[in-house]
């Protein structure tokens, strides 16, 4: 009740893909292939010279696609109160606002190692887990923070609960790498002001592109480092062993899906042959088999209706 109330008054981000109706992993994956898509067929001239070696000529290349991904560290569990007060303060609805205040004020906790009990701790932070109003707060909380990467032209931010991925539109590396650093700045100065932390052991980049020989699409000397909280960021390229992974789902660098389908495939053939020594060709009984359950079952009761009928 209290969060249909919640959602009757308030509406989550538009890029928020979690706990949504209509919204969900599948709807995040066909986003970001939808913007890697649009870069891709929009292009931008490039003078390069001739092979003659005398002038040079214009030529078109497709705009290339930045992705970082970053996850928070506990983020469900280190939301401020007192900044999720603030937000709560701008819901129309006083009934609202002070139910969801005093479901979150005024909480305790302690620990317990067998039959001893360590002493009461308020909890200051955090959001109640397993609480159907949780992951709403968190993505009450994180609204700002989507407004704010969202406004840098040519970046596009989504989130999945606490997964966030960031798409940067760029001409060459040393367009986008940029942008997308500052982009991280300002990401990890809201999160330091905010009280969440960025996870550096679960921070990955993507450099989508159709291109294998262009020279721009590298950076084999480092000079365009992606860095965020003071760690640089491997930048997956074309002919990289590894490949990202976002929301489970393998990505390579030209975002095709070959790595991932490949797998899938994999795994139901392995499936198959699984059910296969436990099941025939056909589904039901053996053509055999349906006939002595016939003879066995059917002809006893035909004989007995027969005698029946001809007393």
């Amino acid at each position: 009740m209290v969060l249909k109330r919640l959602l009757w008054v308030w509406t989550p981000h538009p890029h928020q893909y979690a706990h949504r109706s209509v919204r969900n992993t599948t709807m995040r994956l066909a986003h970001l292939i939808h913007e890697v898509e649009h870069n891709r067929n929009h292009y931008f001239q490039v003078s390069l010279p001739k092979k003659s070696g005398i002038g040079n000529q214009l030529r078109y290349r497709p705009h290339r696609t930045l992705l970082v991904l970053v996850d928070f560290s506990k983020a469900f569990d280190s939301i401020d109160h007192r900044v999720l007060s603030r937000l709560l303060a701008n819901i129309p609805g006083v009934n609202c606002r002070g139910w969801l205040r005093n479901f979150l004020c005024g909480r305790y906790a302690k620990t317990r190692v067998g039959h001893r009990h360590g002493d009461r701790r308020p909890m200051l932070r955090g959001v109640p887990q397993g609480s159907v109003l949780g992951p709403y707060l968190f993505s009450l909380y994180v609204d700002p923070l989507l407004n704010l990467l969202n406004s840098f032209a040519g970046v596009t931010a989504d989130m999945y609960a606490d997964d966030l991925s960031i798409i940067v539109k760029g001409q060459s590396r040393e367009d986008a790498i940029p942008t997308a650093n500052m982009v991280l700045q300002k990401l990890h100065a809201w999160s330091q002001e905010n009280g969440l932390a960025i996870n550096p052991s679960k921070r990955e980049a993507a450099w989508f592109t159709l291109s294998t020989h262009t020279e721009s699409d590298y950076d084999r000397e480092g000079r365009w480092p992606l860095v965020v909280a003071g760690c640089q960021i491997p930048v997956m390229t074309m002919g990289a062993s590894r490949t990202k992974k976002l929301l489970g789902m393998d990505l390579d660098p030209r975002l095709t899906l070959n790595v991932a389908a490949t797998k899938q495939c994999a795994a139901t053939s392995q499936r198959i042959s699984q059910l296969r020594c436990i099941a025939h060709k056909e589904a039901g009984p053996s053509p055999h088999d349906l006939r002595t359950s016939v003879i066995g079952y059917g002809a006893p009761n035909y004989a007995m209706a027969a005698s029946s009928y001809g007393q």
